[in-house]
Protein backbone atom coordinates (compact mmCIF):
# COMPACT_ATOMS: atom_id res chain seq x y z
CA UNK A 1 0.00 0.00 0.00
CA UNK A 2 2.84 2.58 0.82
CA UNK A 3 4.66 1.87 -2.27
CA UNK A 4 0.79 2.33 -4.36
CA UNK A 5 0.20 5.59 -2.40
CA UNK A 6 3.58 6.81 -3.52
CA UNK A 7 2.84 5.86 -7.26
CA UNK A 8 5.51 2.94 -8.12
CA UNK A 9 3.26 -0.01 -8.53
CA UNK A 10 -0.10 -0.83 -8.95
CA UNK A 11 -1.25 -3.20 -6.95
CA UNK A 12 -3.49 -6.12 -8.54
CA UNK A 13 -5.41 -9.29 -7.09
CA UNK A 14 -2.69 -11.36 -6.63
CA UNK A 15 0.08 -9.18 -6.90
CA UNK A 16 1.68 -5.73 -7.70
CA UNK A 17 2.81 -4.10 -11.64
CA UNK A 18 5.31 -1.70 -11.59
CA UNK A 19 4.09 1.43 -13.23
CA UNK A 20 7.21 2.71 -14.29
CA UNK A 21 7.03 0.44 -17.66
CA UNK A 22 10.28 0.42 -19.84
CA UNK A 23 9.32 -2.28 -22.22
CA UNK A 24 7.27 -1.94 -25.27
CA UNK A 25 3.85 -4.21 -24.83
CA UNK A 26 3.48 -6.27 -27.34
CA UNK A 27 1.26 -9.82 -28.16
CA UNK A 28 3.78 -11.50 -26.63
CA UNK A 29 3.62 -10.02 -23.05
CA UNK A 30 0.58 -8.48 -22.61
CA UNK A 31 -1.79 -10.95 -20.65
CA UNK A 32 -4.50 -12.34 -21.47
CA UNK A 33 -7.75 -10.73 -20.94
CA UNK A 34 -9.38 -13.32 -17.98
CA UNK A 35 -6.38 -11.93 -16.35
CA UNK A 36 -7.18 -8.59 -16.17
CA UNK A 37 -11.04 -8.60 -15.76
CA UNK A 38 -10.42 -7.01 -12.19
CA UNK A 39 -8.06 -5.01 -12.27
CA UNK A 40 -8.65 -1.03 -11.59
CA UNK A 41 -12.98 -2.13 -12.18
CA UNK A 42 -14.00 1.04 -10.59
CA UNK A 43 -12.22 3.03 -12.79
CA UNK A 44 -13.39 0.97 -15.69
CA UNK A 45 -16.66 0.87 -14.51
CA UNK A 46 -16.63 4.76 -13.89
CA UNK A 47 -15.90 6.11 -17.62
CA UNK A 48 -18.31 3.80 -18.90
CA UNK A 49 -21.27 4.95 -16.79
CA UNK A 50 -20.07 8.32 -18.42
CA UNK A 51 -19.75 7.05 -21.93
CA UNK A 52 -23.17 5.64 -21.71
CA UNK A 53 -24.78 9.06 -21.51
CA UNK A 54 -24.13 9.63 -25.23
CA UNK A 55 -26.22 6.39 -26.24
CA UNK A 56 -29.95 7.48 -27.23
CA UNK A 57 -32.37 5.19 -28.52
CA UNK A 58 -32.14 4.64 -32.07
CA UNK A 59 -28.15 4.17 -32.20
CA UNK A 60 -26.35 1.34 -33.26
CA UNK A 61 -23.12 1.44 -31.33
CA UNK A 62 -19.35 -0.37 -31.54
CA UNK A 63 -18.21 -1.98 -28.10
CA UNK A 64 -14.21 -2.85 -28.57
CA UNK A 65 -12.63 -5.64 -27.51
CA UNK A 66 -11.27 -5.59 -23.80
CA UNK A 67 -12.34 -5.40 -20.21
CA UNK A 68 -12.88 -1.71 -20.47
CA UNK A 69 -15.76 -1.59 -23.25
CA UNK A 70 -17.16 -4.30 -21.73
CA UNK A 71 -18.68 -2.58 -18.76
CA UNK A 72 -21.05 -0.85 -20.92
CA UNK A 73 -23.05 -3.69 -21.10
CA UNK A 74 -25.05 -3.27 -18.17
CA UNK A 75 -25.99 0.22 -19.17
CA UNK A 76 -27.64 -0.55 -21.96
CA UNK A 77 -30.65 -2.76 -20.42
CA UNK A 78 -33.10 0.06 -21.12
CA UNK A 79 -32.11 1.00 -24.51
CA UNK A 80 -33.52 0.39 -27.71
CA UNK A 81 -30.21 0.29 -29.77
CA UNK A 82 -28.47 -2.29 -32.37
CA UNK A 83 -25.24 -2.96 -30.90
CA UNK A 84 -22.16 -4.19 -32.78
CA UNK A 85 -19.15 -6.15 -31.42
CA UNK A 86 -16.36 -8.59 -32.19
CA UNK A 87 -15.49 -9.32 -28.78
CA UNK A 88 -17.01 -12.79 -27.37
CA UNK A 89 -16.13 -11.18 -23.76
CA UNK A 90 -18.39 -8.44 -24.51
CA UNK A 91 -20.72 -10.98 -26.26
CA UNK A 92 -20.96 -13.29 -23.03
CA UNK A 93 -22.37 -10.33 -21.26
CA UNK A 94 -24.51 -9.41 -23.72
CA UNK A 95 -25.97 -12.44 -23.49
CA UNK A 96 -26.71 -12.59 -19.75
CA UNK A 97 -27.58 -8.54 -20.11
CA UNK A 98 -29.07 -7.47 -22.87
CA UNK A 99 -32.24 -8.40 -25.06
CA UNK A 100 -31.83 -6.02 -27.73
CA UNK A 101 -30.30 -6.53 -31.14
CA UNK A 102 -26.64 -7.72 -31.37
CA UNK A 103 -24.23 -8.43 -34.04
CA UNK A 104 -21.27 -10.49 -33.49
CA UNK A 105 -18.56 -9.84 -35.87
CA UNK A 106 -17.01 -12.93 -37.32
CA UNK A 107 -13.09 -14.08 -38.12
CA UNK A 108 -10.67 -16.14 -36.75
CA UNK A 109 -10.97 -16.20 -32.69
CA UNK A 110 -8.21 -15.11 -30.59
CA UNK A 111 -8.26 -17.06 -27.43
CA UNK A 112 -5.91 -14.41 -25.69
CA UNK A 113 -8.01 -11.77 -26.28
CA UNK A 114 -11.32 -13.71 -26.55
CA UNK A 115 -12.69 -11.89 -29.51
CA UNK A 116 -12.58 -12.54 -33.49
CA UNK A 117 -9.66 -10.42 -35.64
CA UNK A 118 -8.57 -10.47 -38.68
CA UNK A 119 -9.30 -10.19 -42.15
CA UNK A 120 -12.81 -11.61 -42.32
CA UNK A 121 -13.80 -9.13 -39.28
CA UNK A 122 -12.43 -6.12 -41.50
CA UNK A 123 -14.23 -7.17 -44.17
CA UNK A 124 -17.66 -7.32 -42.04
CA UNK A 125 -16.78 -4.31 -40.03
CA UNK A 126 -17.03 -2.27 -43.49
CA UNK A 127 -20.62 -2.98 -44.11
CA UNK A 128 -21.86 -1.52 -41.50
CA UNK A 129 -22.09 2.35 -40.44
CA UNK A 130 -21.85 3.28 -36.56
CA UNK A 131 -23.37 6.13 -34.53
CA UNK A 132 -20.99 5.66 -31.99
CA UNK A 133 -17.85 3.39 -31.31
CA UNK A 134 -16.28 2.77 -27.73
CA UNK A 135 -12.79 1.90 -28.19
CA UNK A 136 -10.20 0.04 -25.38
CA UNK A 137 -6.57 0.80 -25.67
CA UNK A 138 -3.27 -0.83 -24.45
CA UNK A 139 -1.92 2.73 -23.68
CA UNK A 140 -2.08 6.44 -23.78
CA UNK A 141 1.45 8.63 -24.81
CA UNK A 142 0.34 12.01 -23.17
CA UNK A 143 3.77 13.61 -24.58
CA UNK A 144 3.45 12.46 -28.37
CA UNK A 145 -0.68 11.91 -28.23
CA UNK A 146 0.07 8.33 -29.67
CA UNK A 147 -2.86 5.63 -28.97
CA UNK A 148 -1.72 2.19 -28.59
CA UNK A 149 -2.50 -1.68 -29.25
CA UNK A 150 -0.56 -4.77 -28.33
CA UNK A 151 -0.95 -6.27 -31.57
CA UNK A 152 -1.37 -5.10 -35.46
CA UNK A 153 -4.27 -6.63 -36.28
CA UNK A 154 -6.42 -5.79 -33.28
CA UNK A 155 -4.87 -2.10 -33.88
CA UNK A 156 -6.01 -2.19 -37.88
CA UNK A 157 -9.84 -3.07 -36.21
CA UNK A 158 -9.88 -0.56 -34.35
CA UNK A 159 -9.13 2.12 -37.40
CA UNK A 160 -11.73 0.47 -39.15
CA UNK A 161 -14.05 0.75 -36.66
CA UNK A 162 -12.80 4.66 -36.66
CA UNK A 163 -13.60 4.76 -40.43
CA UNK A 164 -16.84 3.73 -40.09
CA UNK A 165 -18.14 6.05 -37.42
CA UNK A 166 -20.14 9.04 -36.88
CA UNK A 167 -18.49 9.32 -33.65
CA UNK A 168 -15.41 7.61 -31.54
CA UNK A 169 -14.51 7.35 -27.98
CA UNK A 170 -12.08 6.23 -26.09
CA UNK A 171 -12.69 4.19 -22.88
CA UNK A 172 -9.28 4.31 -20.73
CA UNK A 173 -7.83 4.38 -16.74
CA UNK A 174 -5.16 5.76 -15.69
CA UNK A 175 -3.02 3.15 -15.34
CA UNK A 176 -2.81 3.21 -19.49
CA UNK A 177 -0.63 6.55 -19.15
CA UNK A 178 2.42 4.56 -18.15
CA UNK A 179 2.15 2.07 -20.82
CA UNK A 180 3.68 1.89 -24.63
CA UNK A 181 2.87 -0.82 -26.97
CA UNK A 182 3.53 -2.32 -30.20
CA UNK A 183 1.33 -0.61 -32.58
CA UNK A 184 0.16 3.13 -32.90
CA UNK A 185 -3.02 3.55 -34.40
CA UNK A 186 -4.33 6.44 -33.46
CA UNK A 187 -3.80 9.95 -32.05
CA UNK A 188 -5.39 11.50 -29.29
CA UNK A 189 -6.75 14.44 -31.58
CA UNK A 190 -8.73 12.67 -33.11
CA UNK A 191 -11.34 11.12 -31.05
CA UNK A 192 -14.28 13.19 -30.19
CA UNK A 193 -13.92 12.54 -26.78
CA UNK A 194 -11.83 10.19 -24.07
CA UNK A 195 -12.74 8.97 -20.93
CA UNK A 196 -11.06 8.73 -18.27
CA UNK A 197 -10.92 8.61 -14.52
CA UNK A 198 -8.36 10.74 -13.94
CA UNK A 199 -5.17 13.49 -15.42
CA UNK A 200 -2.20 14.52 -14.53
CA UNK A 201 -2.36 17.64 -12.58
CA UNK A 202 0.86 18.83 -13.99
CA UNK A 203 -0.56 18.17 -17.69
CA UNK A 204 -2.78 20.86 -19.68
CA UNK A 205 -5.49 18.73 -20.29
CA UNK A 206 -6.61 18.33 -23.89
CA UNK A 207 -10.42 19.79 -24.75
CA UNK A 208 -11.88 16.39 -25.52
CA UNK A 209 -10.67 14.26 -22.51
CA UNK A 210 -13.77 13.88 -20.26
CA UNK A 211 -12.32 13.07 -16.24
CA UNK A 212 -14.87 10.82 -14.72
CA UNK A 213 -15.66 11.64 -11.39
CA UNK A 214 -18.03 9.78 -9.04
Amino acid sequence: RILEDQGKIQRERGGALNKELTDTLSNLTERPVGEKELINLPAKQLVCAKAAELIKNGDCIFIDSGTTPAHLVPLLANKEIKVVTNSVYALDKLVKEYRGEVYVLGGQFNAKYDMNMGPITLEEISKFRFDHAFLGVSGIDLDSGEIFSADFAIGAIKQMVMKRSNHTYVLSDDSKYSIKALCTWADLTEFDLVFVNSFPANRKKPKNIVVCET
